[in-house]
């Protein structure tokens, strides 16, 4: 096709597109509509797998995380590995904590429980763990009491200010205060656990200068991958993971959600697509007879089909240009507008990346494009002498 007859098609593509106000508003703004959705939905996503993620940094992993050998227990040495990673360029704070089990008492009620022994003051350089409480006061260093999660405290119709008997796995038993309630968002770390500092529990198991685990917060996290093999050459270790590693079976669940919103944008697309198309083929429909006309006078085939598609690339333009700046404010007010998820105790939010808008545009735009050419097809086919007479 000339040049000449191609910019004849866009003229009167252009021209013909403005001519019914509601046939142009219903196809423009269910495009707009189908882009914002494209948009908003994956920064949601994106936001919530984000803000998990940062929870579960700032409660349970470090950005690299110190275990020991397969067939070991616990991490022997544990005073001059700290000592190594005090001199360690690029890590910025490290607590170590030693995990073991036991039972809890309260009046005719008893539970298996989960020992989680904390360096206090280190572990508030590297987590918020003791900030995250329902009700009650946190650990400070030096205390005898205990915080237990939420989930035990439902569990055993426990509160604040009660006495339990806690029996350690060496059978050693010692009755405690419960000073708080804690609610961390990780059901791991919700279920059935007791909280209390490393130097209490070592008074009853005598394991000294051992850990399960030691934490340890870089100036970076993204910088976790290469300080590991650094880690482990440095304290001599052959077992650490970093904090992506950590959460992975978040960034699996958050995979499978985002399959399932691809599922519903596509729903979306699809409902799009077929307005959009459904709405150009009524339109053709209409316009046979002034079709035929264009055929009569000499307009070709393809000059015909020219115009239809130069009419869906308009629509497409306008209406993703149009769904993203609503998709663009649309996920930045989601974005400053967070709300609070009660059961992970997460501020969830959504996210704005340059991505969504291109991925939106791309689809959407090729989408509109596809339902386009049926009718275009249609109207290339027109019968000039059916067309003119009916």
């Amino acid at each position: 096709m000339k040049f000449s007859e191609l910019h004849a098609a866009f003229f009167y593509a252009r021209r013909d597109i403005i001519k019914d106000k509601k046939v142009f508003f219903f196809i423009t703004a269910a495009i707009i509509f189908a882009t914002a959705n494209i948009i908003i939905v994956n920064g949601f996503m994106d936001g919530i797998a984000d803000d998990l993620i940062d929870n579960s940094i700032e409660t349970s992993v470090g950005h690299l995380n110190v275990y020991p050998k397969d067939d070991d227990r616990f991490i022997e040495g544990i005073g001059f590995k700290e000592q190594k990673l005090a001199s360690m360029e690029d890590v910025v704070a490290f607590s170590s904590r030693l995990y073991s089990g036991g039972t809890l008492s309260l009046r005719d009620i008893t539970t298996t429980v989960n020992i989680i022994a904390i360096d206090v003051e280190n572990e508030r350089n590297i987590t918020k763990l003791l900030e995250k409480l329902d009700e009650g006061s946190t650990l400070e260093a030096n205390d005898r009491d205990i915080l237990i999660s939420y989930r035990l405290a439902e569990d055993m119709k426990a509160d604040t200010g009660d006495h339990v008997t806690l029996v350690f796995e060496n059978g050693a038993s010692k009755l405690y205060k419960i000073k708080g309630i804690v609610h961390t968002g990780i059901y791991e770390l919700d279920v059935d656990t007791v909280f209390m500092s490393k130097t209490e529990v070592n008074q009853h198991l005598g394991y000294g200068d051992k850990a399960s685990v030691i934490l340890v917060k870089l100036t970076d996290k993204d910088m976790s991958e290469a300080k590991k093999q650094v880690l482990m050459d440095e304290l001599g270790i052959t077992k650490v993971k970093t904090w992506v590693e950590e959460i992975e079976h978040i960034v699996k669940s958050m995979g499978a959600w985002s399959e399932f919103s691809n599922m519903v944008i596509s729903v979306g697309l699809i409902a799009s697509a077929i307005s959009v198309g459904v709405i150009i083929f009524i339109n053709v429909v209409h316009k046979q007879r002034q079709i035929g006309i264009m055929k009569a006078i000499g307009a070709s085939n393809s000059f015909v089909f020219t115009v239809f598609i130069i009419e869906a690339g308009l629509f497409a333009t306008l209406g993703v240009a149009g769904g993203d700046v609503l998709g663009y404010y649309g996920t930045k007010y989601f974005e400053t507008h967070p709300f609070w998820e009660p059961i992970t105790r997460t501020w969830f939010r959504a996210r704005f990346y340059p991505y969504l808008l291109y991925n939106a545009s791309i689809v959407s735009f090729s989408i509109t494009i596809i339902a386009g050419i049926y009718p275009a097809l249609k109207a290339r086919k027109t019968n000039i002498i059916k067309a003119i007479w009916g």
